[in-house]
């Protein structure tokens, strides 16, 4: 395992990728799910742990960009996936320029909750005493949903941000959120919130935050998924979650590390005659190659079982990833796939 998660590993450069790759439930016009998406202001990208969210926010960043966007790209949660992608530099807080035009930042509740303190304690060395103090760390450990409400605060801000011309410093902030179970806790905890503190300056900040959510012209969602038994339970879990729970569409979804065709239909019955003729191939000298055949072949079919439930249930468009045979990804392979995602 090399220093980015598994997610990372699957990433597909293979563009031999036969089933579905790139197809959509609603058959929309060329790249019409990509202009909707990309003219909003926030996209959260989904998953289960482990699926390949980063890569494919980075690819996202990467096709928006080609549209001539200003793109925040940011990671919320501990790992420092994308700094060590882009220059093998951690992110910071400070968003960094990593291309032309993206920018990447490393969203941190804890320096969010200290400048929050800093902007409204004074004076300032009681501030920094409370910031250093041991209770401070205790509160911000233990206290259910403030870390969810800071990066959310953050995330806020980035979109409200603007430059001296008032235009928006970023035209698209693309979240790497984290697993779905914490993503789903961090986009309800404004409606929970709200009904908690119903006055005062605070819950006004929230309303706005729960106003920017709920907006379908400004906030999207992108699912990943592998086209495996748990994580595509979970996809189809999320879709009425999506719906029900946060009110916030979903607008593509992409299925990550699909096998591509390797056998044509007569190369498998080309396969099955070698066992007729030779039932215990334990001795035969392509006995290893029949047995990877037949184990990749179905692998495969076991995908598309997986594959079909996804498309039952999307009701975005839906894009195939093709397998990346590498551990070792690298920001060039991600390139490839912003080309083609680009070209579906």
């Amino acid at each position: 395992m090399s220093a980015i998660n598994t997610d990372e590993h699957r990433i597909p450069g293979d563009k031999t990728a036969g089933i579905s790759a790139g197809s959509s439930v609603l058959a929309e016009p060329a790249n019409l799910w990509m202009d909707q998406l990309f003219s909003g202001r926030l996209v959260f990208v989904m998953g289960k742990g482990g699926v390949g969210k980063t890569t494919i926010s980075i690819a996202l960043a990467g096709v928006a960009e080609r549209m001539h966007k200003k793109v925040l790209l940011a990671e919320i949660g501990d790992t420092d996936s994308i700094g060590r992608l882009y220059q093998d530099q951690p992110l910071s807080e400070v968003p960094r320029k990593l291309t032309q035009n993206i920018w990447g930042a490393r969203v941190d509740p804890k320096a969010e909750l200290e400048a929050y303190v800093r902007a409204h304690v004074s004076p300032g060395f009681i501030a920094g005493k409370i910031i250093r103090s041991r209770l401070f760390d205790y509160l911000f450990e233990a206290t259910p949903g403030l870390k969810e409400v800071m990066s959310l605060g953050r995330l806020w801000r980035w979109e409200k941000q603007a430059d001296n011309l008032a235009a928006p410093t970023y035209d698209l902030i693309i979240i790497d959120a984290p697993a779905t179970g914490h993503a789903m806790s961090l986009l309800r905890l404004p409606e929970l919130l709200i009904n908690m503190i119903r006055v005062g300056p605070v819950a006004n900040q929230i309303r706005g935050l729960q106003r920017l959510l709920k907006n379908h012209q400004k906030t999207s969602l992108v699912l990943v998924s592998l086209p495996e038994e748990l994580p595509v339970n979970e996809a189809v879990e999320f879709y009425s979650m999506a719906e029900d729970t946060l009110n916030i569409p979903i607008a593509a979804t992409f299925i990550n590390c699909v096998y591509p065709v390797v056998f044509s239909p007569s190369d498998l019955k080309q396969i099955e005659i070698f066992e007729k003729k030779d039932p215990d191939l334990s001795f035969s000298p392509v006995s290893e190659l029949i047995a990877s055949a037949r184990i990749l072949n179905r692998r495969r079919i076991d995908q598309q079982k997986h594959i079909k439930e996804i498309h039952a249930k999307a009701t975005g468009h839906v894009q195939a990833i093709p397998f990346c045979f590498t551990n070792d990804l690298t920001i060039d392979q991600i390139q490839e796939l912003t080309s083609l995602i680009l070209r579906h």
